[in-house]
């Protein structure tokens, strides 16, 4: 007779239950599935994941939590013990290892397992190099896991496939012309060339590398003055980390994760040799000849924030600390804007401070002709206008909020996109579930009932709607002269309003570095060996990046990086 059971368990994540099956034969643990979650996917499989190997090993759920994702997986690892003591299962106490003190030699060490120190790891690893990549979570991905794949492909062969003789209408000068204007010349325009002259044998280089299959890209943001930006088959960057770090270690690198780097090693002379990287079960120290810094950014070290980020809030990675600035304050280095940073529009504040993204389903509904009100209930913008007026529109409102409106048959569209990019169907639902009553703001009804829901003005709104419905069906927007190509009325008596509220996750400012991302002193002297790559430099872009010009200069600022290690 077989004894096999299956137990239930129930953890919180950070975006709602984590309902977990444990199977058991006898007293022997065969397997711990995830049968429901509305945690991130890029984050969550990567966690569960190694979690899941470690108490299938280990036999018992008494192992270590995750770095970087420490309270949700103590969360599942909490549940699953309560379940199985509920249900009498006696498991062997867990054997506490010994810390381990290992050294790693290698010819080039990467620290930031994100988008920037992966394609530099794999540009390095390509050019004969021995390459050793140092994350200090216990997964990779950074902030790039959190954002879209979507990203430039000026001058690449890329471009040529997907957009044919269209793509000869773009140039690197062009590219940075764009980038120039919609950061009103605040940008360094050193590291704009370097990244616009780049980005195309980067994304060729790491399409081949690892098998990456871009496409044109749904949205074609109008920031952009031709038709340049990509993305992979899923929309998402968590396919280009998964493929890219699989790549990487199959033709030889090596990556360690929970390794957080605490000490910077030196010569007599001055000269950088290497580092100590701290995990939960062991400490290595790292000797190497190259050196790549691509850490991230600082968006959620507070103490580190500026006055432009009051009353925004913040969707990156609660990991995104800054740790470079600490363990490189010996060396003096160069920054400049410390507290820029990029704030984009389309944002729901899921908890206080913290919000997720719309920009991919708001971008949708606006398209629909989809309208944005205040609490007054009055229009703010053309809502076909680029990124950077959208946001400044919201700024200005009450609150520093805005309400989408949309009829039936977009928010059906709305709600394909959001499932598509981070939301799940039970997170949406107990958004509507709140009527209104917390945050974020997600309403249906008639347009009396998502006006008093919402909190806005319903005499206003409803006068608001009829004569955008008058503009639409004239084809003229006689208030903020909107393209009549995006003038659509509002079909039948069923509204959904959604909130809009500007957030930030991308710092813009950083260390300075030379023209070959040497990263250079406060006397203006190169760090020979220590080159930088990715959001921990700052300057590229400015002070308002374009759509996809993050996700540009990470890639094309590590391949150069890769490309330049000695």
């Amino acid at each position: 007779m077989s004894d096999t059971k299956e137990l239930q368990a129930r953890a919180l994540g950070h975006n709602g239950p984590i309902d977990l099956a444990i199977d058991f034969e006898g007293h022997q643990l065969t397997d711990v599935k995830v049968t429901h979650h509305s945690e991130t996917k890029g984050i969550f499989n990567q966690v569960f994941g190694k979690l899941r190997d470690t108490i299938l090993e280990e036999q018992s759920f008494g192992v270590d939590v995750v770095s970087g994702a420490s309270v949700m997986s103590k969360a599942i690892l909490d549940s699953a013990n309560e379940a199985i003591e509920k249900a009498g299962i006696k498991l062997a106490a867990p054997v506490k290892k010994e810390r381990e003190n290992v050294e790693e030699h290698t010819d080039v060490a990467v620290i930031g397992g994100g988008e920037a120190g992966l394609v530099a790891a794999c540009k390095a690893l390509s050019r004969g190099k021995k390459v050793a990549l140092f994350e200090k979570n216990g997964y990779l991905g950074g902030a790039t896991i959190l954002n879209g794949s979507n990203v430039t492909a000026t001058g690449s062969k890329v471009a040529s496939t997907i957009f044919g003789v269209a793509a000869a209408k773009d140039t690197p000068e062009l590219l940075s012309a764009d980038v120039a204007r919609e950061c009103l010349d605040s940008n360094i325009p050193v590291l704009t060339k370097l990244m616009a002259e780049n980005i195309g044998n980067a994304i060729d280089f790491i399409s081949d590398f690892a098998g990456l299959e871009y496409r044109k890209a749904q949205t074609q943001t109008p920031e952009h003055s031709v038709e340049r930006q990509v993305e992979l088959p899923s929309s998402s960057s968590y396919e280009l980390i998964e493929k890219v770090a699989a790549a990487f270690v199959k033709k030889g690198g090596k990556i360690f994760l929970d390794s957080r780097v605490e000490e910077i090693l030196t010569d007599e002379n001055g000269k950088i040799t290497g580092f100590v990287a701290e995990g939960r079960t062991k400490k290595i120290t790292v000797y190497a000849n190259s050196f790549v810094l691509a850490t991230g950014g600082y968006g959620a070290n507070k103490q580190m924030r500026g006055q432009e980020s009051e009353g925004l809030n913040y969707y990156g990675p609660l990991t995104s600390t800054g740790d470079a600035y600490e363990f490189l304050k010996a060396f003096s280095l160069e920054v400049k804007n410390i507290g820029w940073y990029k704030v984009y529009p389309h944002g729901v504040e899921t908890e206080p401070g913290i919000a997720k993204l719309t920009t991919y389903a708001s971008k949708k509904a606006t398209d629909l002709g989809a309208v944005y009100v205040n609490q007054l209930g009055k229009r703010i913008v053309d809502e076909s206008d680029v990124y950077a007026t959208l946001r400044n529109a919201v700024l200005k409102q009450p609150g520093r909020v805005a309400y989408l409106v949309m009829d039936k048959r977009t928010w059906k569209e709305f709600y394909n996109l959001l499932v598509l990019h981070d939301f799940t169907a039970e997170e949406i639902a107990e958004y509507f579930a709140k009527d209104g009553k917390e945050n974020p703001i997600f309403v249906k009804g008639t347009l009396s009932e998502v006006a008093k829901k919402a909190g806005i003005n319903a005499d206003n709104l409803k006068a608001t709607i009829t004569t955008y419905n008058e503009y639409a069906t004239k084809g003229k927007d006689q208030e903020f002269k909107r393209d009549r190509a995006f003038l659509h009325a509002y079909e039948g008596e069923e509204f959904y309003v959604v909130e809009q509220r500007d957030r930030f996750a991308t710092t813009l400012g950083g260390f300075v570095t030379d023209a070959d991302l040497h990263l250079k002193t406060q006397d203006n002297k190169k760090i020979a060996n220590l080159w930088g790559a990715g959001e921990v430099i700052g300057g590229a872009n400015g002070h308002d990046s374009m759509p996809s010009m993050m996700n540009t200069w990470g890639i094309s600022s590590g391949f150069v990086a890769g490309n330049s290690v000695e």
